[in-house]
């Protein structure tokens, strides 16, 4: 169907009998043929990155740093500051014995694994603070995917690889981070922001669409490095071939799709694209190889879960 029409029927389905003014959505589908090119020639308009990530880069880039010019700027945001007590608590990130302050946890989990962490959480935190900007069952949706996504990649990173797993958690928090942009365009378009119903329903059209190219944009913009701006494309390419060994890419790309079925740990008939995407015989042989290892992961991605939710 195309969107012009999917937004007529959707105000004459609100509208009632009411048809809607031709002029309405000959506008919207404007705006949203703009947005398209937009993303296209690279001007679509990019959200600066937090304060947080920025302050954390500059400390991180200086040679002469030390813990504690790290623990400073993470000490600026007490929410931040919580939640990675609580990861650097987690069994997965080799816990032992109980941190209670941030220069602990900093001083547990390193410097390199520590900036991964905050990036990843402190994107969490902007996308969640955007819920306030419009669709919020929209926005809690693709939070839940992203947390969904970022824990499954950090367990599977862990227990099938060498890749560090808080480098895969920030991979797969960040890898529909297109949708921020997007959304925050739609809202800002008039004829939207007067009807909810039909802002959602474009929502449902276009960001699928459009987020992966956007998120590319993002994550160049933000200075991400290349091996985590190829994410935004990658994860969505379950039949690209398979390399020798497992990466990055790969990990998200199968987290996204384990991310998708109702019960990652039971396949039930919602789950061909994952079962025929090549890589998938780089972590099992089989389905029935890869349903006993992820109930042996539940607990742990259950934990990181609950870790970024809170």
């Amino acid at each position: 169907m195309l969107l012009f029409q999917y937004i007529y029927l959707a105000n004459r389905h609100i509208a009632g009998s009411k048809m809607a003014e031709p002029t309405l959505t000959q506008q919207v589908n404007a705006v949203l043929a703009t947005l398209t090119s937009d993303i296209k020639n690279h001007k679509l308009e990019i959200p600066s990155p937090p304060d947080l990530l920025i302050k954390l880069r500059e400390v991180a880039a200086n040679e002469n740093s030390t813990i504690d010019d790290i623990v400073a700027v993470v000490k600026h945001d007490p929410h931040i500051s919580g939640r990675l007590i609580k990861v650097a608590n987690c069994a997965l990130f080799g816990a032992r014995q109980h941190v209670t302050s941030v220069k602990a946890a900093v001083s547990r989990l390193g410097l390199s694994k520590v900036q991964n962490l905050i990036i990843g959480l402190t994107i969490a935190q902007s996308m969640m603070q955007a819920k306030t900007l419009g669709l919020k069952e929209y926005f809690e949706t693709i939070w839940q995917q992203s947390n969904r996504v970022a824990a499954i990649s950090s367990v599977l990173a862990l227990r099938k690889t060498k890749i560090d797993p808080e480098k895969a958690l920030l991979a797969g928090m960040v890898h529909n981070i297109g949708t921020l942009p997007l959304v925050l365009r739609l809202h800002r378009i008039p004829e939207l922001q007067k009807n909810q119903k039909v802002l959602q329903m474009v929502a449902d059209v276009v960001i699928p669409k459009l987020y992966a190219s956007a998120g590319e944009l993002v994550m160049k913009s933000w200075n991400f490095p290349a091996e985590i701006t190829s994410i935004a494309l990658s994860h969505r390419e379950s039949q690209r071939e398979a390399s020798d060994e497992i990466n990055l890419d790969d990990i998200v790309l199968i987290a996204h799709q384990l991310s998708k079925l109702t019960d990652y740990t039971k396949f039930n008939g919602d789950d061909s694209s994952l079962l025929s995407a090549p890589v998938f015989k780089l972590f099992w042989n089989d389905q029935e190889h890869a349903e006993e290892e992820l109930i042996s992961f539940h607990e742990e991605i259950d934990q990181m879960m609950q870790v970024m939710s809170n």
